[in-house]
């Protein structure tokens, strides 16, 4: 991003004649509005967002094959393997891995990514407050991350129920469309947290990878923990709201899925308090690249 570029999104207009009490909200719309367009912009192209569309292409290329190599053998007339298979693969491959590294990529770099490329300082000098540009950066980055991830799982969704005949009556009179509404859901509310929690990561250290892969294995094991410690961590709540329950095998330790009515508030105050704290912590942010 260049100096020059952040001057005019972010420069206050040239009006003598308008009160300055009376520009600041719309100033502060209109700069938001720049922040968002020029972070989707960042994050919707280039080298890094190659690996972000590799990375959602990966359960689409899975059913396509199978859709094409398994065809002759599936039973046209058991859709109900279609519904195990998708709910396996979503809350197996989708949801732990591939949302989980996209948002570790998106959100884990928001910041940590304008210290490496020594323009962080260019928002810091603009008359803007903090607050304004962490909620915005956050919310390009879950506007990418949503709408990416968000095609992935309906693509794939669509994808493996395609070799199954006489569909309208499971997505038109049957559950299809619903389970597909949820599992949209689930995705943006994964977005959502692990967004939260990797841009607050990603406000310490040099990479956020460290944490990130602690996160990870805990979410992995995430099974095996007893009920109390199963409440700290955002898949105990994402699986909850999956339409098709799945079974943890013979070593997991039951647990009582929380409802609806519990996980996404839940969920939610997770999001607003970490958004908070990152708020608190860019606004006390020093610049010193010669420490990076």
């Amino acid at each position: 991003m260049s100096a020059p570029a952040l001057d005019r999104a972010l420069s206050p207009p040239r009006s003598g004649s308008t009160p300055e009490p009376l520009l600041e909200p719309g100033r502060r719309l209109r700069q938001a509005a720049a922040i968002f367009r020029l972070e989707v912009k960042r994050s919707a192209t280039g080298g890094r967002a190659l690996g972000l569309y590799l990375l959602a292409l990966l359960p689409v290329v899975f059913f396509v094959l199978r859709a094409v190599f398994a065809g002759r053998t599936i039973d046209a007339a058991d859709v109900g393997q279609a519904t195990l298979l998708f709910a396996q693969t979503y809350q197996g491959f989708i949801l732990r891995l591939v949302v989980y590294l996209g948002c570790v990529e998106i959100f884990g770099n928001l910041i940590r990514r304008e210290i490496l490329d020594r323009s962080l300082h260019y928002y810091f000098l603009a008359p803007l407050k903090r607050e304004v540009l962490a909620a915005t950066k956050f919310t390009a980055g879950l506007a990418v991350a949503t709408v990416l991830f968000g095609l992935a799982t309906a693509i794939s969704f669509a994808l493996a129920y395609l070799p199954y005949g006489g569909l309208d009556r499971f997505f038109l009179h049957g559950p299809g469309l619903a389970h597909l509404a949820a599992y949209l859901g689930v995705t943006f509310l994964a977005c959502l947290g692990y967004g939260a929690v990797f841009l607050a990561c990603g406000l310490f250290g040099r990479s956020p990878a460290l944490p990130a892969v602690a996160i990870f294995g805990w979410e992995l094991i995430n099974f095996l923990l007893p009920p109390v410690l199963k409440r700290i961590s955002i898949i105990h709540y994402l699986e909850s709201l999956c339409p098709v329950p799945l079974s943890q095998g013979p070593l997991a330790l039951l647990a009582d899925a929380p409802s609806p009515w519990l996980a996404i508030p839940g969920l939610l105050l997770l999001v607003a308090a970490l958004l908070a704290f990152a708020a608190w912590k860019v606004r006390r942010m020093e610049v010193r690249y010669e420490e990076e």
